[in-house]
Formats: structure tokens, sequence, C-alpha cells
């Protein structure tokens, strides 16, 4: 029987419902400051989503366009003066950072009671001390994917693996799974992924494998072109968590988001569409076709965590501008 959907629009709009009811304690509609400096296509669709769900929430929404040749400076100087202004409730820092940016060092400038990313070094600690997601500011993609799992079943005493160890999905879910008492493993690059999966009653992957795969062939292939090194092979583009790696009736979330080609032609390059541009799809980690049929639960290729994540920067939104009137 094939796995039941996790429907993210759905437990969004709960979310949601639930967010805009606190809009009463407030003089002003709660305002989110977004700060870019970069030209990548990803960040400016990001951005424009996100300008939309603000809208559509009653919630203000700047985008500071600094540019992709802003300096570190300029980056500082611009969160600095949105930490001092009072109309602003919230800050994001839009990844990527132009070159010799410091992230970590970027994000620590940012005004802890206005991280709306819940990214920021004292937001991340309170997480590791509390291990609640209803008590601290929690990065949005992490919270969205244990809330999702949440609505599979509880999970005190039950196996999860998260597959990905980054600081803004992989850790902060560990630490909210361990919140919930379930007994949990990160898997990496260096686990034996199929066999951690295997074992699981619940499985987070939120690696972008394959993304990752592609931008290193296509290093590699460009490098060739110039006249350096060997002719890569093609890159093993598949999904990460296949069939064979779920137990039958576990719970999968797939959190990834790869950009790669939809082939390669005979040269190793992306076919081109009638535009004569390279044909690109969006793809998760998940073999989503057969992994549903073996698995309990699994989050759809569209309206799984995505809605979601956009419903929790809208909660974590408007706490920031209740911290700014209750301070």
């Amino acid at each position: 029987m094939p796995a039941q959907l996790l429907d993210g629009n759905a437990v969004a709009q709960k979310l949601l419902a639930a967010t805009r009811e606190k809009f009463a304690g407030l003089n002003r509609p709660p305002r989110l400051v977004a700060i870019r400096a970069n030209d990548d296509a990803g960040s400016r669709w990001y951005a424009q989503a996100q300008a939309q769900h603000c809208a559509a929430n009653n919630l203000e929404y700047t985008l500071d366009e600094l540019g992709a040749t802003a300096t570190r400076e300029q980056i500082l100087a611009a969160i600095i003066r949105h930490n001092q202004d009072e109309t602003v409730s919230a800050i994001l820092l839009h990844l990527p950072l132009p070159p010799r940016s410091d992230y970590l060092e970027l994000v620590a400038a940012i005004d802890p009671r206005k991280d709306a990313e819940g990214v920021h070094p004292v937001n991340l600690g309170k997480l590791l001390a509390i291990g609640k997601n209803d008590a601290a500011v929690v990065p949005c993609t992490a919270a969205s994917a244990v809330q999702l799992a949440q609505e599979a079943g509880a999970w005190a005493g039950k196996k999860a693996v998260v597959v990905g160890r980054s600081a803004i999905v992989g850790k902060p879910a560990t630490l909210l799974l361990l919140g919930l008492n379930a007994t949990v493993t990160v898997a990496h690059s260096y686990s034996d992924v199929g066999g951690e999966c295997r074992a699981a009653d619940l499985i987070i992957a939120a690696t972008g494998a394959s993304g990752a795969a592609w931008n290193r062939y296509r290093a590699k292939f460009t490098q060739w072109q110039n006249g350096g090194g060997e002719k890569p092979l093609p890159p093993d583009l598949s999904p990460l968590i296949k069939k064979e790696m779920v137990k039958e009736g576990a719970t999968v979330i797939d959190v990834g988001v790869n950009q790669i080609p939809r082939a390669l032609d005979a040269n190793g390059e992306p076919v081109k569409n009638a535009k004569g541009k390279p044909e690109m799809l969006y793809v998760g980690d998940v073999d989503f076709d057969a992994v549903k049929e073996i698995a309990g639960y699994i989050t759809p290729p569209q309206g799984g965590v995505g809605p979601l994540t956009n419903a929790f920067l809208i909660r974590n939104t408007v706490a920031a501008a209740y911290r700014r009137v209750e301070s």
C-alpha cells in the first residue's frame, strides 16, 4: 500500500492561523528585512517567495539589495543599521555571500532577538539547552521537518536517522528529535547511510547530495575544457535515499533541494531546451516514486517541507516582533 503523504500546506495553514491570532497585541504589522548580497538566481527566487508569503500574511517585507560586489564592511553596516531600526522586527541574510565574507561573523552580528531564521549562535545555544520547538527560535527548515514527522506519530523510544549534519538543518533537527525522546543517529558522507537508514523508523534526508555531485562535476568539466586535467566521468545524480534503504512502514522526510540537469549529452554537458538553455530540474534527496511504495508516511516532491518552512519564517518574525514589544 503506498505511503500516506504528509501535507506541508495543510500543516502550514494551521501554524499560520495560530500565528495570526497573535497580531492583536501589536501596534503595527511585523516587518521582516532580508539582506541580499549576490546575483544568485535561487536567492532571487527565494526573496520573491518571501515577499509573497509576507504579503499574504499581512507582514511588511523589505529586501535590502547590496549587490554581488558588496564588501564585508557594507554587509556589516547594513546589519547594524537594521539592528538599530525600531521598525524592523526580524532580519535574515541571504546566501551565497560574496567572496571573503565570513558567514558566521555576519550572522553573529544580527541582534539575536531579531534573528528570523534561528541561526544566531545564541539561539542555537538555547536550542541545545532547551531542545523544544516552542521554547526557542529554531531554524525554519529543521523545525518544519520535525513538525511533519510529528504529524506521522510520536517518536519517543523510536530510532530516527538524520542524514546530513548542517548547522541549519541536520544538527538542529537532531536536537529537536532528542527533545521528543527519539533515539537519534546522524549519518553523513563517512557513514554507512544505507545500513543506518534500514534500521530507522524515521528518516530525515537533508544533504543536497546530487546537487553537490553535479557542482563538483561541473567544476572539473570546466577545468578540463580550459585545458586542465582529464575529462571527468559523468556523475551519479540519482537520489541518495533509495527504496532498498528504507524499512517497511518508516516515515521519510525529504528536505533536499538539488538543481541538476535533466540529462547529459554525449559530450557530458546538459541537454538544452528549445531556447538553447540547459534543461535543469529540481529534485530532492529521496527516490519518491520508489520509496512511497514501502514507506508508511512520506513528504511529496512538492508541498512537503517547503510550505511549512515559509510558515515558520512568518512565525519567527511575529515572535520577534513580540519580543521587541516586551523588551
